[in-house]
């Protein structure tokens, strides 16, 4: 479980990792503060009681990426290696996401996108998730939630490319639609079915707290 900081940990840091999502993507409780580098909007986690880190946007840094900052004294290439892999899968954060772990090659010095990474369903419905907990009453429609996407996940060139199922919609509005189609929500007790989208459930709450996205509203009633 992971679990978000109000307050910054005092630990000096060191990247570790790029994921090629922005800030809101995992979390609201976002700050922003300036250190000798530049200014950054950051948010601090934890995992348990035996991992803490930071992901943190600087204004230089490629648009739509965070970069996950380990304390520094953190040196071991397994513990880096083991605490990136947990820092993932706590997240829930499909593989193509990951830009860039230490130990890769990075020698061009440019952040590149996996060329594969696009909306999948599996992530469109916790997006869908992470959008209603931030609407009133946690209610959204499948309308308002394709224009909301675009906050929290970038866009691909394969997400943009024409559904072949769906006349004038791109591949990332079909998948979005699809979620309530396929009501896999629904049968996990996550959100409840309304008219035209969904409202999220207590469970689908506490499950996005469970992957550190702390909404706003403390309940859903």
């Amino acid at each position: 479980m992971v679990t978000v900081c109000s307050y910054p940990h005092e630990f000096e840091v060191v990247p570790h990792a790029i994921f090629w999502r922005p800030l809101a993507y995992f979390t609201m409780d976002i700050r922003t503060e300036t250190d000798d580098l530049d200014e950054f909007e950051g948010a601090s986690f934890s995992i348990g009681n035996d991992i803490s880190f930071d992901l943190r946007k600087y204004a230089g840094h490629p648009k739509f990426t965070v970069s996950v900052y380990l304390p520094m004294e953190i040196e071991n290439q397994a513990d880096i290696d083991r605490i990136i892999g947990r820092v993932i899968e706590e997240f829930d954060l499909p593989k193509t996401a990951v830009s860039w772990r230490r130990g890769w090659d990075f020698s061009s010095g440019k952040v590149v996108r996996d060329p594969e990474d696009r909306l999948h369903e599996s992530e469109a419905r916790t997006l869908f998730l992470k959008i209603a907990a931030l609407q009133p009453k946690c209610r959204v429609t499948t309308a308002f939630a394709k224009k909301e996407v675009g906050r929290f996940y970038p866009l691909s060139p394969a997400d943009r490319k024409p559904s072949s199922t769906r006349q004038r919609e791109q591949l990332w509005q079909q998948i979005v639609g699809n979620v309530i189609v396929h009501k896999s929500l629904f049968t996990q007790g996550l959100a409840e079915q309304v008219r035209g989208g969904l409202k999220l459930t207590t469970k689908g709450l506490n499950y996005l707290k469970s992957i550190g996205f702390a909404a706003l509203s403390a309940s859903c009633e």
